[in-house]
């Protein structure tokens, strides 16, 4: 088996240092125990300018200090046994964050690389189809592991044998289809493939 996984939203938590940024920096009145529900930040935050807020945040060290959302024990005995690559859509000036931030946890893995959905602007960007596909050892079950939609139809799409799995989440609770296995949280995703 290899393991490809995605980082912010399910391995880091991305969601509530976001929201702690806003409250802390803009809202002070947003509720302890607020709860984003779309993907689309300028959605939930009309009032504020989100290119703002987002550059401020990924220029603070928040960004770079994000918590787990899984267990870095169970993730560690997982790497020890098979291959994991994680591979999240970010531009590739927060690469080094998003790596020292991971370091900082003491997770071990293959590597780190940037691909998604979202291109921020870079036509070459690659989708993460396209680099699972020059990491991929044919003959090996690859399983897939993101909680947006759209790279996981993307990395089925592209291997239809692939076991591809989402992360539930506020933002796509309401998002169903065959080509994934939904999991609630990190301990379900390693019982349906361990």
């Amino acid at each position: 088996m290899e393991f490809f996984l995605d980082v912010d939203g399910v391995i880091l938590d991305f969601e509530s240092a976001f929201i702690d940024f806003v409250r802390d920096e803009y809202l002070p009145d947003l509720p302890a125990d607020y709860v984003p529900q779309s993907w689309e930040m300028s959605t939930e935050f009309g009032s504020l300018d989100i290119v703002e807020v987002w550059e401020r945040f990924v220029d603070s060290d928040r960004f770079a200090r994000l918590d787990l959302l899984i267990d870095a024990e169970s993730f560690n005995r997982l790497s020890d046994k098979y291959p994991v690559y994680l591979v999240t859509n970010l531009p590739e000036s927060q690469y080094n964050s998003r790596k020292d931030n991971l370091d900082f946890h003491r997770l071990v893995y293959k590597d780190l690389f940037l691909a998604g959905h979202f291109n921020f602007g870079d036509q070459t960007y690659p989708t993460k189809s396209a680099t699972i596909a020059k990491l991929h050892h044919n003959g090996e079950q690859m399983i897939f592991l993101d909680d947006h939609p759209k790279n996981c139809l993307d990395v089925k799409s592209a291997f239809s044998e692939s076991k591809v799995f989402l992360m539930s989440r506020p933002h796509n609770k309401g998002v169903e289809s065959q080509e994934w296995i939904r999991v609630e949280n990190w301990e379900e995703f390693l019982n349906s493939v361990l």
